[in-house]
């Protein structure tokens, strides 16, 4: 196993959280990882979006091949006529 580095004070935040629900911290970053991971092979890197964004609950519907440049250009020129 490797030996990873946490910043201290979100190490502390942590440790209180999980005591706080009486579990352990390491279920805690092993359900993180694990679900972590399972979200980034559900999506293409196209597809990822940040968490903030994900947050609002839209979801827009687009093509996986939609092309966002494209679509700015598209609009650019109508706007412009």
């Amino acid at each position: 196993m490797e030996t990873i580095q946490i910043n201290p004070t979100l190490w502390n935040e942590a440790e209180q959280l999980a005591k706080r629900h009486h579990t352990d911290l390491t279920q805690i970053v092993e359900s993180f990882i694990r679900r972590y991971i399972e979200q980034m092979n559900k999506k293409t890197p196209k597809e990822q979006v940040t968490p903030f964004v994900e947050s609002l609950g839209i979801d827009l519907h687009l093509p996986a091949d939609f092309d966002e440049k494209e679509a700015y250009r598209k609009h650019l020129e109508e706007k412009y006529q």
